[in-house]
């Protein structure tokens, strides 16, 4: 248990170290990041990321919809379903909070991060 508890703090100081001297909340910016990993998110995929309400997922996206970040798409086959996605500004801000870091760092992050989600998808038996 003491391990996955340092995992947490260490998870939030890397989100802290990323969102240093930013205007954009943590959350804004895990969002950004979630955007451009899963290319886009429905407004209840969100909500159920963060545990939220859909109200609050519509403030955040507006925020951000508003700093041209994010865009909304309606689905042609289904015009009420609402897709958020990112804009060419939200896929540089992406790149530019990443830059902060050395990419060796991230690389070495990554490597370790995918190996403890594998290891754990074992122990768990979850894919």
């Amino acid at each position: 248990m003491r391990e996955m508890l340092e995992i947490q703090q260490k998870s939030m100081l890397f989100v802290n170290m990323l969102s240093e001297g930013e205007s954009l909340s943590q959350n804004q910016l895990i969002l950004l990041l979630q955007l451009k990993i899963k290319g886009g998110m429905k407004a209840t995929e969100i909500a159920d990321f963060f545990s939220v309400t859909p109200g609050a997922v519509t403030s955040m996206c507006d925020k951000l919809e508003k700093l041209n970040l994010l865009q909304r798409i309606r689905e042609n086959e289904d015009r009420r379903v609402v897709k958020m996605a990112l804009t060419r500004d939200g896929e540089s801000k992406v790149k530019e909070i990443f830059l902060k870091l050395p990419q060796e760092k991230i690389t070495n992050i990554a490597e370790v991060l995918v190996e403890v989600n594998e290891l754990m998808g074992r122990i768990l038996r979850i894919s």
